[in-house]
């Protein structure tokens, strides 16, 4: 269980990613696949837990109804310079970078209507084609969507056997932890030497603080999932996302309550008359 409530402490609403500020706390989110009604959630949750800046791994389009209305939550945050950004698989065809090669049929079905309402608004467009494959952050912080070895490739991160080459990326660019998406799993890689050790992620209520966060000592370094925010594997209907503070380097480990009924709701909405019904079903199922 989480322990007592939420303070008000550890924010102040800093303007940047570090360079200007002693220590910060960082909101580290992804794979929110156009569902507002879950980042609401996390936005609201940011607020009380006073975070600094937003650290987002990729994928804010794609299989979710609203993408458009995602994309304008995010903006002022951006243009506050509060926000880094990383281009998921999904974010990169729907910007018009790539075709959805190898995707999945609910992705290619419901990336069709995605990519005709970000095209149509320029500003969208402009947002999505902001990400980058890897964005480094002040003070050896480092995020990418798929692969810090192979930014872009869609490689999915499952054993822990693998971590060890993003692990020895992460070194090369001078980094001390990196933070990953496209998995939808909330997990976490630590190097202490040579070992390579696969940490217990126990995501804890949003309402309380998290007792038992990912602590990295001194000379170890971390390969970190984020889990997802709109389809979250473990819990449905508990988006996920992680609260970084580089003056201690913890990670906490966080999920919010959204509702899938409303969710749901508007999935079918706008989807039941431009994907064939077991598509639409499917994506349902899934939230």
């Amino acid at each position: 269980d989480c322990a007592g409530a939420v303070g008000r402490g550890g924010g102040g609403g800093g303007s940047d990613f570090g360079s200007g500020r002693v220590t910060m706390r960082y909101l580290v989110f992804g794979d929110v696949h156009a569902n507002l009604v879950a980042l609401d959630a996390v936005l609201a949750a940011a607020d009380r837990h006073r975070v600094d800046a937003f650290l987002c791994v990729g994928d804010l389009v794609g299989y979710g109804p609203e993408p458009l209305e995602c994309l304008e939550r995010l903006l002022p945050l951006q243009r506050d310079e509060r926000l880094a950004l990383v281009a998921g698989n999904h974010d990169v065809v729907a910007r018009g970078d790539h075709t959805p090669d190898g995707f999945g049929p609910e992705a290619v079905e419901t990336l069709r209507w995605t990519i005709e309402v970000v095209r149509a608004q320029q500003w969208a467009v402009k947002f999505l084609a902001s990400g980058q494959p890897v964005v480094k952050v002040a003070g050896g912080i480092w995020l990418t969507h798929d692969s810090l070895s192979a930014p872009g490739s869609g490689y999915y991160h499952r054993a822990t056997q693998n971590a060890a080459r993003e692990l020895d990326a992460l070194a090369q660019r001078g980094g001390r932890i990196a933070f990953y998406g496209h998995t939808h799993a909330m997990r976490a890689e630590v190097q202490t030497g040579a070992a390579v050790m696969l940490t217990p992620m126990n995501a804890c209520d949003a309402m309380g603080r998290d007792p038992e966060p990912v602590r990295l000592a001194e000379g170890e370094r971390a390969w970190i999932g984020t889990g997802s925010v709109g389809f979250p594997t473990k819990t449905k209907g508990a988006a996920e996302f992680l609260i970084l503070n580089d003056a201690d380097w913890t990670v906490e480990k966080y999920t919010v309550g959204f509702s899938r009924e409303q969710a749901k709701a508007r999935t079918r909405a706008v989807f039941g008359s431009v994907c064939r019904p077991e598509t639409v079903e499917r994506i349902v199922r899934w939230l």
